[in-house]
């Protein structure tokens, strides 16, 4: 009986993240609709094209057969690949489009749920904090901004205080962690690279924290372990370097939207939703300024590194910081972030972690304080589903039923049948009826090709209605019938590796281009057939071969490690 009780000791809490997860997915069972935001089309083919994989056993690691117009189009090698097959195999399980929207958002809650309050555990802070805490991170828009736009970098949100983990014994015990820092900085980089990237600004502060505060024979031994975390890493993800260096070495790989306006992209100007999302947020964060600059020569090592790297993230996020200059700077590392909003997730983690320790350490559990704690948290869920209902609404709208339309088409006038068609089993449908001219990692001719956009609707998504498209093994073949000899332009991608075979016939290296690589070919009069594959590759088979080995062999090792030490 006492053993039961424990598990339910220990569950309960679980159970709560679960209970609110379910209670944030209301909207979508009441109102029955789709959030189709401005990333949303764009992940659904990429996610559709591994669920297809998964469903056919037809692995094709690097083009895309079935998403993207089935154009042969590189984007899971270099975005996220192992997440993107994850989350393929909820796409194939989830009854609709409809059905995985609801089914991924809710995962999504739960594990950012989860993760803080993993991290608030091993860094001290009592249970009576953890919950509301992890609770109102499931309400921040770092994580709704999957739910209310697509954007995946809220899946690196959701593990990201689970991959801070490793930092609390940097601080506190003076040791890093080689495993384990290695598995965080790696899984972050199979999900999402600006995340990872993120993540490893983070470790560095702190890093550099514990190096510079410590003695000489500390210092040597966390550079050690360091380097011994580097090599690790090293190998988890040995397919993610390989896919970028295989790529890029070889073909002009278009850069992603360049955002030129930076400086109005901040949270003190146009994206200042990310501070009041939800609206007690801001009062958090005066509350932590406050109490630590009220305590600041009182506080743990832990408290301070983490409110000084919060701050400076925060700055980050801001106009305080030169962003205009940088971005006429034309710095690739600027452009490459886009948008200084993206700071704001890691800042809302350490805002949050710094919150609970200063809780922890100044206030006791009084029934005032719980009171007003748990008042706002449910202010914060009322304002959290009043904000997902106001998005789903826009479905309900005759016309204008996405929430952003920029660079989407509708291939049918037949509005009805286009809504229908993400509540149905076939979800190639509802791709085939809402298209988006999306031209991130295309083989352009220059790396700063102008008109990618339109190009790749014209070339592309205007020409599909004229050709066959069907997979067949791990190959992509297109048909059509030609009405004379004479040279056209064929919706598909190619990149250096690409092999084209025209009628049975391999096209030599030197295709005539588009701007953006589709190729233009002499079709013969009568039927033509054009079969696309990459290039076999048996050390990519290997790399991904070694790399699931090392995933396994890391995870024991990580596992025996803290089986020892307990």
């Amino acid at each position: 009986m006492s053993t039961i009780l424990q598990q339910v000791k220990k569950l309960w809490p679980i159970a709560i993240l679960l209970l609110s997860s379910i209670l944030l997915l209301i909207p979508f069972f009441l109102n029955h609709a789709m959030i189709i935001g401005s990333d949303a089309i764009f992940h659904f083919n990429r996610l559709y094209d591994t669920a297809m994989q998964i469903k056919h056993g037809n692995f094709q690691y690097f083009i895309s057969m079935y998403g993207f117009q089935s154009s042969g189009r590189i984007v899971n090698a270099l975005y996220g690949p192992f997440m993107a097959y994850i989350q393929g195999l909820i796409v194939l399980i989830s009854p609709s489009w409809f059905g995985y929207q609801v089914i991924s958002n809710g995962i999504l809650y739960f594990l950012s749920g989860l993760s803080l309050y993993l991290l608030l555990k091993k860094a001290g802070v009592q249970l009576v904090y953890r919950i509301p805490l992890s609770i109102l991170y499931m309400t921040t828009y770092s994580v709704q901004y999957w739910t209310l736009r697509q954007g995946f970098s809220s899946w690196g949100a959701a593990l990201f205080p689970l991959c801070l983990i490793p930092l609390i014994d940097l601080i506190e015990k003076k040791t890093l962690h080689p495993i384990q820092t290695a598995i965080s900085i790696g899984v972050m980089c199979q999900i999402h690279m600006l995340s990872a990237f993120l993540l490893v600004f983070v470790y560095a502060c702190f890093f550099l924290t514990a190096f510079f505060t410590n003695s000489k024979h500390t210092k040597i031994k966390l550079f050690k372990q360091l380097g011994l975390a580097i090599v690790i890493f090293g190998f988890l993800v040995l397919n993610v370097l390989y896919s970028f260096i295989a790529i890029y070495s070889e073909n002009n790989i278009a850069q992603p939207f360049v955002n030129k306006w930076m400086a109005e992209t901040t949270i003190f100007k146009g994206s200042s939703y990310w501070l009041f999302y939800p609206p007690i947020l801001m009062i958090i964060v005066l509350f932590a300024l406050w109490t630590i600059c009220k305590h600041w020569k009182k506080e743990s090592q832990l408290l301070k590194v983490t409110a000084v790297t919060s701050g400076f993230l925060f700055i980050l996020c801001t106009n305080l910081f030169p962003w205009k200059l940088l971005n006429n700077a034309h710095n690739q590392l600027i452009e490459t972030i886009q948008f200084p909003f993206r700071f704001f997730v890691p800042f809302t983690v350490l805002l949050l972690l710094a919150v609970g320790l200063l809780l922890e350490k100044w206030h006791t559990r009084s029934v005032v304080f719980g009171l007003i704690s748990y008042g706002l948290l449910l202010l914060s869920l009322f304002q959290t589903g009043i904000s997902t209902n106001n998005a789903l609404n826009v479905w309900h709208q005759t016309e204008s039923f996405l929430n952003s339309s920029v660079h989407t088409y509708f291939t049918s006038e037949n509005t009805s049948e286009i809504k229908k068609s993400f509540f149905i089993k076939d979800k190639a449908q509802a791709l085939q009826y809402v298209v988006k001219s999306t031209p991130d990692y295309l083989p352009v001719k220059t790396v700063k090709c102008k008109d990618k956009y339109s190009l790749y609707h014209h070339q592309v998504i205007n020409k599909q209605k004229y050709f066959h498209k069907s997979v067949k093994g791990n190959k992509l073949v297109v048909t059509w019938e030609g009405r004379s000899v004479k040279n056209i332009q064929v919706p598909i991608i190619k990149y250096t590796d690409t092999i084209l075979r025209l009628n049975q016939k391999i096209l030599h290296t030197n295709i005539k281009l588009s701007r953006i690589g589709t190729p233009i070919i002499k079709q013969r009069k009568g039927h033509n057939e054009l079969v696309v594959s990459y290039r076999s590759d048996r050390l990519l088979d290997t790399i991904l071969i070694f790399n699931f080995i090392s995933w396994l062999i890391v995870f024991y090792m990580n596992y025996k490690f803290k089986f020892l030490n307990k």
